[in-house]
């Protein structure tokens, strides 16, 4: 006897593809619900992570749009670590929970820079790869770094939730996952850093002479942040941050002079006076 009109009975190949279908929608209502959870605090009531360098914040209307992926990018010795650690470190004083990966430098001398720059020198906060590194020598090359470092990311959030992430610097990651086609794999890296419903800042070391952005990350990033140095006559150099691009913020784009004051960083407008 033939079925009425409109009445076909679904095959098992297509009863088995709804119920994977209604898994994927329970997965993603999870993860609405986990991006919820993990947005206190300030963030949650004012949509922004900020970077506690004042002037900046200003300039950003109060800060990083929460869940954006952002580059801090610059020359060696333009402070970006230091940056880094205090905004780990002061957002979590303020509430909203943070890891900074560490790519390169050791534990050990990261606290030195947080004790030297005033921070409380906690490392609870500090994931050091280069143990993680070790632990991984003889790790499925068919993985690779990228994808452990995301394996890492999504335990560490499922274990311990957190609203924002540093990874220091980017430049280490394509040397260790072997990325060849920073567009095509910063993507996919960026859409997963999205998906996981944080804040991430991304640090990245550039020339002194040339581009923060090399390769040009910042057409996929949300937000771009950029270091340089520059005379000030007299044979003094200073060092000048920029907020570059910030999507979803009505943003200067003009260049500050950045100090560290009183435990502190200051980003003053050019011409000002600074501090004896």
């Amino acid at each position: 006897m033939e079925e009425p009109a409109g009445e076909r009975r679904m095959t098992k190949r297509e009863e088995r593809l709804q119920e994977e279908v209604d898994a994927l929608k329970g997965r993603l209502r999870d993860l609405e619900s986990r991006i919820d959870a993990m947005s206190g605090g300030r963030t949650k009531e004012s949509g922004r992570i900020r970077t506690f360098v004042a002037g900046l914040d200003e300039a950003m209307e109060g800060g990083i749009p929460a869940g954006h992926v952002v580059l801090l990018g610059g020359p060696s010795g333009t402070m970006k670590t230091s940056l880094g650690l205090s905004l780990v470190h002061k957002n979590r004083l303020e509430g909203t929970k943070g890891l900074y990966v560490s790519l390169e430098e050791g534990r050990a001398s990261l606290v030195r820079t947080m004790s030297r720059l005033g921070m409380e020198p906690k490392d609870d906060f500090i994931v050091d790869i280069a143990r993680l590194r070790t632990e991984h020598e003889a790790a499925d090359e068919t993985r690779g770094w990228l994808q452990i470092l995301q394996e890492y990311l999504e335990r560490k959030r499922e274990k311990e939730p957190f609203g924002l992430v540093v990874i220091d610097p980017l430049n280490s990651l394509y040397a260790l996952a072997h990325i060849t086609d920073p567009r095509a794999d910063l993507f996919h890296f960026f859409t997963f850093l999205r998906g996981l419903g944080v804040t991430a800042v991304l640090i990245e070391e550039a020339s002194d002479d040339g581009s923060a952005f090399p390769n040009h990350e910042d057409f996929l990033a949300d937000g771009a942040i950029q270091l340089r140095y520059a005379g000030e006559g007299d044979g003094r150099v200073a060092v000048h941050i920029r907020c570059l691009k910030m999507r979803h913020t009505n943003h200067s784009r003009d260049w500050f002079r950045l100090e560290h004051a009183d435990n502190g960083f200051v980003a003053r407008p050019l011409g000002a006076s600074t501090r004896p």
